[in-house]
């Protein structure tokens, strides 16, 4: 048994013990509620668990079947290094890679993401690029911010528009929506209505930079998103006036990627990534 398959099987055993104890003590705290109103819906609670829990069984007690899947991936991944150039990872950097690939072999954006980790920090060209707070950044992202970043890295900077509802006489204002962007729909995002979370999320990391100061000198390119369909009825007259407010205007501003996010992405997401599957 290799350092890999042993690491997998500590995991597994954890993770296996803490699931038990799961629905032992949701049938503790809730079983006896559930049998009060009839007998036939005593074990709908651990069945319940059982079922939404037996999609993980694949990679908590098949162990085997996630090494062998990342060792594929690496394969894909290094192929065009050179067998010459494939080193040892850093374990700290390594070993919670490989950890938390193993919970998401079942999503192709986060499972590319910490490939691409893995094969770079055992690439002896760029390994020295791999920083060790990678994995937790990884750990952080949801599937369509990954998809988000994708997207982002082919231009410079990106439009981003804010809603502002007036007062009265404009003796003030209230931000309905900030931070929209139609990049969540351009990535196929599965959620691309929650993209004002994901930009701030993003922000959050460091891994993007919204600039309030300016904005793109083209104004066309606002014209998508102040006139995308999202948006729409956040801009009708009856919406706006029935809440008091008189008026709304557009603030545009922009938001494109840090040094540490390009950074990020060199290692994370690989130009292969950004092609279609079919091609």
């Amino acid at each position: 048994m290799n350092e890999n398959e042993k690491m997998i099987e500590q995991v597994g055993t954890v993770a296996s013990e803490v699931g038990k104890e799961i629905v032992k003590q949701g049938y503790q705290d809730i079983g006896p509620t559930l049998i009060k109103p009839a007998a036939a819906t005593a074990g709908l609670l651990p069945r319940t668990i059982r079922a939404v829990l037996s999609g993980l069984e694949k990679w908590v007690l098949q162990k085997e079947y996630s090494v062998a899947e990342i060792d594929k991936l690496l394969e894909i991944k290094l192929q065009k290094v050179g067998a010459e150039n494939v080193v040892p990872p850093e374990a700290h950097i390594a070993v919670p890679a490989l950890q938390y690939i193993s919970y998401c072999m079942d999503n192709e954006e986060l499972r590319d993401m910490y490939a691409n980790l893995l094969a770079s920090s055992m690439n002896k060209v760029v390994k020295n690029d791999v920083h060790p707070s990678y994995v937790e950044i990884i750990k952080q992202l949801c599937p369509d911010e990954a998809k988000i970043l994708k997207k982002i890295l082919e231009t410079h900077n990106w439009p981003l528009i804010h809603i502002k509802y007036f007062f009265p006489d404009k003796k003030g204002y209230f931000y309905q929506v900030r931070n929209f962007s139609d990049v969540g729909y351009l990535a196929n995002c599965e959620y691309p209505h929650w993209i004002t979370r994901y930009i701030s999320n993003l922000e959050r990391l460091g891994l993007i930079e919204i600039v309030t100061s300016a904005s793109i000198v083209d104004k066309t390119k606002y014209l998508p998103l102040e006139k995308h369909e999202a948006i729409a009825p956040v801009i009708q007259p009856q919406e706006y006036k029935s809440r008091g407010f008189t008026s709304f205007d557009f603030e545009r501003n922009y938001f494109e990627m840090t040094p540490f996010g390009r950074a990020f992405c060199k290692i994370c997401i690989s130009k292969d990534d950004n092609k279609p599957k079919n091609a």
